[in-house]
This record gives structure tokens, C-alpha cells and sequence, in this order.
């Protein structure tokens, strides 16, 4: 299925682009939320195979149109599409692609937030083609974390049916994040094999000037970072609709400001105040552009109905998420503690001062990359300055208006400002009990990540805007370098290819951490296979205490949720291995062999018999009270 996957996108792409007059790079992103909204939905109803139906029904679709064209339109048809996908900046983003797909096939997870979710939580949307049932998600700390970002990672493992392949992942992550970065490609006039092998390895590059997790990791951050800039872009082509020669420019210029905040709400948690920056960009400019251009009365009212659905969709779509997971018990630790915070119920620890002083330092000093290029290493401060007197330049330099100008460094200003205060508050706060953050090395790497949507957005709009009207060459050779004496070269190497010099490395610590007594009780669970038995507690003894390894296992698991547990003989009653088993909602236990006489402990669940270690036994619950069965495996 993987061509008619691949050729029913290209040919959503090419429809995009030939209903809207637009080239094809322009269209990407568009078809890409599209396929992520439809991949989304079809989750609740664990559907993700019926996507090859619908890559079907596409083509299908696709053919039926042709035939139904006159021979005159479809010989424009076929001028546009050769056209189309001849241009240099088609070209460039399918190599891209291809080659990012073959370099990154050998990559594995490493990176300790993907094992905790990213990576099992997409591993279970393999298996089981969509959303797990109540009390039986992976990753149960992290249960509502949106899902928007693993839509591409699963679309991509779509194409090994059988196996999963860590490869195809990444290859998913990167694919959707160049997607929102590929209409800069536009840019590249001719087919010129050098210019366009410099804009790939810009394209490639430009993230780590800001931001360097994405390419050890697949966390959403980057992704929300280059969704959030294509949606500033948006707002600022509002000549795509009123310029006459665009067909059905209204349409393509609100429509795609929608699928991007829908999309970018689904991506993680805090999607919602990228947002909320977002609409208000939007409402501002529309604002500032009436009151410039003395906008008719109809104009404003036609335009204030596309905003509120520009408003409406992102929150129905952030509604249908939350939604769905209250009614499946779905929450993340980090909730329930930003829950405890707002009712009083958390005890911050009291080295606030030092917090403060390591983010201030981290925020004025240090590289946002951690470590130093052969160029200039920017510490935050020095890119948000950078992006506001970037603003100014586009005045200072004819590129825009004084009135627009100032609108975007007032804008950036204030959200820089405002955003950065929010991420000061957390680490007071919800992440108070993290001593990482106490040292300025660990702060700006929160502050690289958390605040890449600030910093990425900001640089793409004003990357944009540069590219787009300064005159000449003048501007194409700022945006280059810029990038070239910013970036870190050694962090984009190593996400592409150099990570090969450590595969070997991290599955052996895979393998040792993963002890022979996990690995039978993957074999017990049916871990990998393509349904899941529900939710399993591990217990272990008091002495054998593991969160690092209870993560790798969850990881191993997928798509069987996993929950752990340990017991002291000693101390430990009836009643706290019942509790145990009520607090992980599971459905079945296992249990590692326990020092002293552990077997007591669970008689009266086995009705006398002696409970066997390392077996796998079913549980429900009887007359108020527990029973254990054995469970095979059909």
C-alpha cells in the first residue's frame, strides 16, 4: 500500500495546488494538517487501515475528475501538474524527503522523553490502529498528551505493516516538520542542482539555531515551533485572497490559518497558548489592515465570520481531545501537579532564588544549543533582540510599512515577554521539584525547548517577509547567513547520519537495562503483537526499585499498558496489594519473585493455592473482593 499511500498524498498536494493556483511546495503543509486531521479522527474508532481505503478512493477520485474534463482542460491540467512537480523547489523538497527517510532508517530511540512517551505511545498506535481502550494506554503518566505529532510517525511505520521500524518514526517526525518549512523552497527559482542542494541543507540546518532536542529526539516542540510559524506566515498573505488572480483565495487564506491551529493544538499540551498567540496576531492584523485600508462594512463583517471559525474549529478540536480523554481516564502527572499547584496543594520547594538566578543567567548568557559553533552561539536574549530589531530593519529598509513593521515588533516583544515570564512561573512551580533546573545548563535547554515555538515562529515570519519583498539578492543572502554563522552544524550532522556512531551503544544498554526477568514478562503479556490484553501491574520486591527500567519496559510492551509496583514483605498487607491493583485499574498482574514468604500475601486472592512467580494471572473482582486465574495466551 505504500505507493498508492504516497501517490494518493502527491496527488492531494497537486489537487491543492491546482485548485487554489498555487505551487506546490505552497500546498504541502495544507495537505499535510489535512492528513493528520483525518488520520486523528479515524483513531477514535481504531480505523487507521482504512486510510489505505481512502488513498484508494483519492486516486480513484483523482481519475474520475481527469476523465470528466474536457480534452482542452485537461491538457492544462497535465501542463500544470508536469510543471508543478518539475519545479526546483518540488524537486528539492522530494529529495529532501528521500534522503532523510534513507539517512535517518537506522536510527533507534534514545532520547529519555521518547521512551516515556513519544516514541511507546506511537509504538501502541501501530499495533493497535488507533487509540487504546479505558485504563489500557501506554505511557500512563503522559495519558493526555495530544496525539497531533504521531499522525506522520504512524503514516510513515505504515509502510513495514509487520515490523516496527524506528527508522520509518523518525523519518515521520521530520517529514511532517520540513513539511511546514518546505514553501520557503518557492524561493528557489531555477533548476540549479547546487542552489538547490544549499536551500535542502539550509532548510535542514536552520531549526538548530534555536532548537537542537529535535534532532536526537521526536518530541512535539519543534513541530509546534515551524506549525506556529507557517501560521504567522499565513496571516500575513492576505493579498492571497484579495488579489483577484488567486482562485478561491478566501478559502486557501482562512482555511489553511484553521488546519494549522488545529493541528498545532493537537501537538502537545501547551499547543493551546501557541494558539492563543496566534488568534491574536490575526485578530490584530485584521484590525490594524481595515483601520489602514478604511475597509468597506461588508468586508469587516465577511471577515469577522472567517475568524470565529479560524477561533471555533482549534477549540472543537482541542474539546474532542479533552473529551475523550475524561471519558477514558486519560491524564499526565504534570496535570495533576499543575492541578495541585492551583488549589494549594503543592509544596514548592524552597530554592526559588537559585531558580531564578540559574534562568536569568541561562536566558542572558547562555547558547541556546548548549554547546559552541565555530560562529556565533546566541543565548536567548540575544535572539529575541535580534528578532525585534529585525522587525525594525524591515521599516528601516523599505521591506514593509512603518504601521505593519511596528505591529510585528510590538508583537514579538510582547509575546516574547509574556511567554518566557510563563516558563519562569513553571519552573517555580510545576517543575519546582526538578534540581536539574537549578544549574543554567540544565535551564537553557528548557528554555531552548519550551520557548522554540517563540523563537522558530518568530524567525520564519521574519525569514519570510525578507525573502518575499526585499528587492535583489540582498535579502535571500541574509536569510543565508544568518543561518550559516548561527547554526549548529555538529547537532543537524548528528541527527541525519552521525547518530550512527552510537546505535550500537544504546541497544546494548537497551539490552541490559531490559533484565531476563523482563524480557519474560514480555513474552508472557504478548508485547508487540496487534492487540493489546488491557493494563498489567509488575510487581517486584522493595529491594528491586527501577523507574528507569520500568520506562524501557513500558517501551518493549507496547501496545500492552504497563504499571509497577513494589512490595515489602515485611510490611506489606492484603489490603495494600488489592489497593495496588484498584489504584493501576489493571487487569492483570505478574509478580517477579519477592524475598521472605511473599506467597502469603496473595493466598486469599488464589483461594489457598500458591501463587506462582513469573506467571501471568487475570484479575477481577469478586463478592468485594480480588481473584487470580492464570491466563494463557490463545
Amino acid at each position: 500500500m505504500v505507493l498508492f499511500q504516497v501517490t494518493a498524498l502527491v496527488i492531494l498536494i497537486l489537487g491543492i495546488a491546482w485548485y487554489f493556483r498555487v505551487q506546490f511546495v505552497e500546498a504541502i503543509p495544507t495537505a499535510v494538517s489535512l492528513l493528520v486531521l483525518v488520520l486523528y479522527v479515524l483513531c477514535f474508532f481504531r480505523g487507521l487501515w482504512i486510510s489505505d481505503y481512502l488513498a484508494i478512493a483519492v486516486l480513484a477520485a483523482a481519475v474520475i475528475y481527469f476523465f470528466r474534463l474536457s480534452g482542452q482542460g485537461r491538457k492544462k491540467l497535465l501542463k500544470f501538474a508536469g510543471g508543478a512537480l518539475t519545479d526546483a523547489g518540488t524537486i528539492t523538497a522530494i529529495a529532501m524527503t528521500v534522503i532523510v527517510t534513507l539517512c535517518v532508517s537506522g536510527k533507534v530511540v534514545s532520547w529519555w522523553d521518547d521512551y516515556n512517551f513519544w516514541a511507546t505511545d506511537v509504538k501502541s498506535l501501530f499495533y493497535l490502529n488507533g487509540f487504546a481502550d479505558k485504563y489500557a494506554n501506554v505511557a500512563s503518566e503522559f495519558g493526555d498528551y495530544p496525539p497531533g505529532t504521531q499522525m506522520m510517525k504512524w503514516w510513515f511505520l505504515h509502510f513495514s505493516p509487520d515490523k516496527f521500524q524506528e527508522g520509518l518514526m523518525f523519518a515521520g517526525y521530520y517529514f511532517m516538520n520540513l513539511a511546514f518549512l518546505f514553501p520557503f523552497l518557492k524561493f528557489i527559482k531555477r533548476r540549479n542542482p547546487l542552489v538547490m542542494l544549499l536551500g535542502g541543507v539550509l532548510l535542514w540546518i536552520f531549526p538548530t539555531v534555536a532548537e537542537i532536542f529535535w534532532v536526537d529526539g521526536c518530541c512535539a516542540d519543534l513541530t509546534m515551533a515551524v506549525v506556529y510559524g507557517a501560521f504567522l506566515v499565513s496571516v500575513m498573505e492576505r493579498e492571497s485572497y484579495v488579489n483577484q488572480s488567486l482562485k478561491h483565495g478566501e478559502i486557501w487564506y482562512y482555511g489553511r490559518q484553521a488546519l494549522y491551529l488545529m493541528v498545532l493544538v493537537l501537538c502537545k499540551n501547551t499547543g493551546f497558548i501557541w494558539v492563543a498567540f496566534g488568534l491574536l496576531f490575526t485578530y490584530v492584523y485584521h484590525f490594524l489592515t481595515h483601520r489602514g485600508e478604511g475597509s468597506y462594512k461588508e468586508l469587516r463583517r465577511r471577515e469577522r465570520r472567517w475568524l470565529l471559525l479560524v477561533t471555533l474549529l482549534p477549540v472543537l478540536t482541542e474539546a474532542s481531545w479533552l473529551a475523550f480523554c475524561l471519558v477514558n481516564r486519560r491524564v499526565a502527572k504534570l496535570t495533576g501537579t499543575a492541578f495541585q499547584m492551583v488549589t494549594g496543594g503543592m509544596n514548592i520547594p524552597e530554592y526559588q532564588d537559585a531558580m531564578v538566578n540559574a534562568f536569568l543567567e541561562a536566558f542572558v548568557k547562555w547558547p541556546l544549543h548548549r554547546g559552541s559553533t565555530f560562529a556565533i552561539d546566541l543565548s536567548p536574549l540575544a535572539l529575541y533582540l535580534i528578532l525585534i530589531t529585525g522587525a525594525f530593519l524591515l521599516w528601516r529598509f523599505r521591506i514593509l510599512e512603518k504601521k505593519q513593521a511596528a505591529f510585528i515588533g510590538v508583537f514579538l516583544a510582547f509575546s516574547g515577554v509574556l511567554f518566557y515570564s510563563f516558563n519562569l512561573i513553571s519552573h517555580l512551580t510545576i517543575f519546582a521539584v526538578e534540581t536539574q533546573y537549578l544549574e543554567p545548563y540544565g535551564m537553557v535547554s528548557s528554555i531552548e525547548r519550551y520557548g522554540s515555538p517563540f523563537m522558530i515562529g518568530g524567525m520564519c515570519l521574519l525569514a519570510y517577509l525578507i525573502l518575499k519583498n526585499a528587492k535583489g539578492r540582498v535579502g535571500i543572502a541574509v536569510c543565508i547567513l544568518f543561518i550559516l554563522v548561527t547554526a549548529d552544524y555538529s547537532g543537524a550532522y548528528r541527527g541525519i547520519w552521525g547518530y550512527r556512531d552510537t546505535v550500537d551503544e544504546v541497544m546494548e544498554e537497551r539490552t541490559e537495562i531490559v533484565n531476563q526477568a523482563a524480557k519474560q514478562l514480555l513474552s508472557r503479556i504478548g508485547a508487540g503483537e496487534n492487540e493489546s490484553i488491557g493494563r498489567v501491574l509488575y510487581l517486584r520486591d522493595v529491594s528491586d526499585v527501577s523507574w528507569v527500567r520500568n520506562t524501557y519496559i513500558s517501551f518493549e510492551a507496547a501496545p500492552v499498558s504497563m504499571m509497577y509496583g513494589n512490595v515489602d514483605t515485611q510490611s506489606f498487607s492484603e489490603q495494600d496489594i488489592l489497593n495496588a491493583v484498584k489504584d493501576a485499574h489493571a487487569g492483570f498482574l505478574y509478580v517477579d519473585e519477592l524475598k521472605g514468604n511473599g506467597q502469603e500475601l496473595f493466598a486469599s486472592f488464589l483461594d489457598g493455592q500458591e501463587l506462582e512467580y513469573g506467571c501471568l494471572y487475570e484479575v477481577s473482582e469478586v463478592n468485594g473482593s480480588m481473584e487470580m486465574r492464570k491466563y494463557e495466551r490463545d
